[in-house]
């Protein structure tokens, strides 16, 4: 139809005796006007006009008051990277959206929202909250085209809820061993409940692709050592669903500060080994689509002491490049633990890839998680 319309018109005006300027320009306003056509056909709000460096490293920004995002996203565009923006329902509203969305378009960076909820909700994304969750994100998915137009998309942190969370915490400080705490989290698997979950999040995937967003998942570490049996043992003990889901991307948050301090080992820390071991199955598992989440560069939930310095992190980010993790696959947690930082822009370099061996505390970690993936068999 688009080009009997374009023939015809081409005929009227060369009928009409124009010069050839006049019919250049008719037929620009004709060509115009099918482009326009064809857009309303498809919809507008179905293709954004997203702003994406696929290429560049991502970094994490949790709490960032609306008076520093101009600084923070600055500091983020000057050091070329991603940012992964916090967006917590009853925290931030569409003023603070679109502030937001203000700040990252003068300061040139790629923009995906990080949706949570309210802590008493579980805050991060899991089996238990999915229709709460996934109607926060469909709320802000409204909000973007008018608030947000370069949004890049969505990144999803899919993490026990946050109760669960201080309830372990307070089992380890109470002494609770690795058997008790792996027994606690088996008791608590809900297969019906996980299934419809991910139902959930899967139908939402479709939505936020349908729209042209990007759609990925960042999780906890452990669900990485559920992969040598074929089953979902430890994702069904930590309530989040990954598998069977159109992410574009899946990353695990390997922060080996955290290993030291939720699972101190006698005999010296985590090293950058622990990144070798998990990048390698994640890239085995994944390929392109997996990614690791490095850090952390300061205090955050959960988290009492950072990396010790940015050597520690840029050999973190050198050796999952190693194992073939790409630098559009990698990010850091977090914006805010670089403020005050006077060599803050040293942390975010990006290196060579540089192996690092796996020490036998490196092995350790990871056969903890593993023995809880053989006692649910």
């Amino acid at each position: 139809m688009a080009t009997a319309v374009l023939g015809r018109s081409l005929v009227l005006l060369a009928r009409a005796g124009y010069r050839r300027a006049v019919i250049t320009r008719g037929l620009t306003r004709v060509l115009a006007t099918l482009a326009l056509a064809a857009t309303l056909a498809t919809g507008c709000s179905e293709s954004p006009r997203a702003r994406r460096y696929p290429e560049r490293m991502s970094i994490w920004a949790e709490e960032l008051p609306q008076a520093s995002l101009d600084e923070r996203l600055a500091f983020a565009g000057r050091s070329r990277l991603n940012v992964n923006v916090s967006m917590v329902k009853g925290s931030h509203d569409v003023g603070y959206l679109t502030a937001l969305c203000s700040a990252a378009e003068r300061a040139g960076v790629a923009l995906r929202l990080w949706p949570g909820l309210p802590r008493d909700q579980g805050y991060w994304a899991n089996q238990h909250n999915a229709t709460a969750y996934l109607a926060w994100i469909d709320e802000l998915m409204a909000l973007a085209p008018g608030a947000c137009p370069r949004l890049d998309g969505f990144v999803v942190d899919m993490e026990m809820p946050l109760d669960r969370v201080d309830q372990l915490a307070a089992m380890r400080a109470g002494g609770a061993s690795n058997v008790t705490i792996a027994m606690w989290l088996l008791d608590g698997i809900d297969v019906a409940a996980f299934d419809a979950a991910r139902a959930q999040y899967a139908a939402a995937a479709k939505r936020v692709r349908g729209k042209g967003y990007r759609f990925a998942v960042s999780t906890l570490a452990m669900n990485a050592d559920d992969w040598r049996d074929g089953d979902e043992t430890i994702a069904h003990a930590l309530w989040t669903p990954i598998e069977g889901i159109e992410w574009d991307a899946v990353s695990f948050q390997v922060y080996r500060n955290i290993y030291d301090q939720q699972f101190p080992a006698t005999g010296g820390s985590y090293t950058s080994g622990l990144i070798t071991s998990y990048a390698h199955d994640v890239v085995r598992v994944w390929g392109k689509r997996g990614g690791i989440d490095l850090g952390t560069t300061g205090a955050g939930i959960g988290v009492t002491v950072g990396l010790p310095d940015a050597a520690a992190l840029v050999s973190d980010i050198a050796a999952a490049r190693a194992e073939g993790i790409a630098p559009g696959a990698i990010g850091i947690y977090s914006l805010e633990g670089l403020t005050g930082k006077p060599d803050a822009e040293a942390w975010v370099t990006l290196p060579a890839p540089r192996a690092a061996p796996i020490t036998e505390l490196d092995s350790t970690a990871r056969g903890t998680f593993q023995s809880l993936d053989l006692l649910g068999n």
